[in-house]
């Protein structure tokens, strides 16, 4: 039995990246694997792993199925997460799945991702059972970030050493890796095993045939939450300059809300820039041919995120034939370095006008590389199937 910790598809309706990619790798091991697949929830005001609510299976299966285009877009933060768990209860109760009684030496618990709930100390307490502990690790932003409190980040370190004790970590990127291995020495923490498989590009539709990036009515495209180390301050501080210089495009950005002071802040952004008449979009929630169109009417995209343990939307602008312009540090100077990418000192206003004034004056330019991104050797949900196989297999 393969028990998956899929919490993080299941709370809310987002499209963000745990969310995306969790359903991905669930829906894979339901197509590839012959053992008998059981997904689980984390419900903290309980304690305990579930099965899932029906609520909860919707949202696993699809985000829109359970929330009207209507409506406001969810904020992927802190609250709305445990108020999301909360409204669980207000219905039948799922069934209670205790591991430690249920797992045996051949079972594994595959954890798709680990917020640092309570269920810290549960998973602490499973160490000891038999069974295969196998997770995903993400990144360490948190611990790298300057607007996470203190007592948040304890939690993080604590999440440090719980993953140290797995059987095994699927590390998203060499870079994860380089910095999970760099905070289990800073912290004095004994390594576990680690295996990088990086992601895919989380879409299943076929590829659409290149496309020339529409060039008489320039758009810039940022698929990111509004969250401060996404760097959007920036971004429109580098825009703002090139509007004031008389060139001519459209600023679109698509992505969830986070916490809300740090949202907030970016929104008062993008309402001072709309006052001003700047052409500037935001959309929080998308769907997957809506995000689709979004790319396609791109001229290029942007991703001056300051830092990232994979970076998904560099991924899926290559597989739509977009350039992108991006930091060439870790894990998104891994992405950039073949091809289909123009780096940049991202945190220098200047330096990240220059390389947009740059895509957005010449053509040819602008076209050469959106055909280079194109022509990126792309991983599919299937490359990512194969090796996370491999693993499974093997535990």
């Amino acid at each position: 039995m393969i028990y998956v910790d899929v919490t993080g598809a299941c709370l809310l309706p987002l499209q963000s990246g745990i969310p995306r990619t969790t359903r991905g790798v669930y829906q894979l091991l339901v197509e590839q694997k012959s053992k008998e697949i059981r997904p689980l929830f984390w419900q903290p005001f309980r304690g305990c792993y579930t099965d899932l609510s029906i609520r909860a299976q919707a949202l696993l299966r699809d985000p829109f199925s359970v929330i009207a285009s209507s409506k406001k877009t969810p904020r992927d933060s802190t609250l709305p997460l445990l108020w999301a768990s909360f409204s669980d209860l207000l219905g039948p109760w799922p069934q209670v799945v205790p591991l430690n009684k249920f797992m045996g030496p051949q079972d594994t618990f595959f954890i798709t991702s680990i917020f640092p709930d309570n269920r810290l100390e549960y998973l602490q307490r499973l160490m000891s059972h038999p069974g295969q502990k196998i997770a995903i690790f993400h990144d360490a932003i948190p611990l790298r970030d300057s607007n996470v409190a203190g007592w948040e980040k304890s939690r993080h370190v604590k999440t440090l050493r719980l993953l140290s004790q797995m059987s095994l970590v699927i590390a998203v990127s060499r870079a994860a890796e380089n910095d999970l291995r760099e905070l289990w020495r800073q912290y004095e923490i004994a390594p576990a095993p680690i295996r990088v498989i990086p992601w895919p590009v989380p879409f299943t539709e076929t590829r659409p045939d290149f496309s020339e990036p529409p060039w008489e009515r320039k758009r810039i495209l940022y698929v990111s939450r509004l969250k401060q180390v996404k760097n959007h301050a920036t971004l429109f501080a580098a825009c703002e300059k090139l509007w004031r210089s008389g060139i001519d495009f459209t600023l679109e950005l698509i992505g969830c809300e986070d916490e809300a002071k740090e949202s907030r802040t970016i929104r008062q952004q993008v309402q001072r820039l709309q006052n001003e008449n700047r052409p500037i979009v935001w959309r929080g929630h998308v769907s997957e041919e809506e995000l689709h169109e979004a790319y396609h009417d791109a001229t290029f995209t942007v991703f001056p995120s300051l830092t990232e343990g994979f970076g998904l939307p560099i991924v899926e602008s290559f597989w739509h034939g977009r350039v992108v312009i991006c930091s060439g540090d870790d894990a998104m100077g891994e992405l950039a370095r073949d091809g289909g990418c123009l780096t940049t000192e991202v945190r220098n206003t200047d330096a990240l006008a220059e390389a947009m004034r740059s895509l957005l004056e010449d053509r040819e330019k602008c076209l050469a590389l959106s055909k280079e991104a194109y022509l990126r050797p792309l991983r599919s949900w299937a490359d990512y199937g194969r090796e996370l196989n491999e693993v499974l297999d093997q535990s």
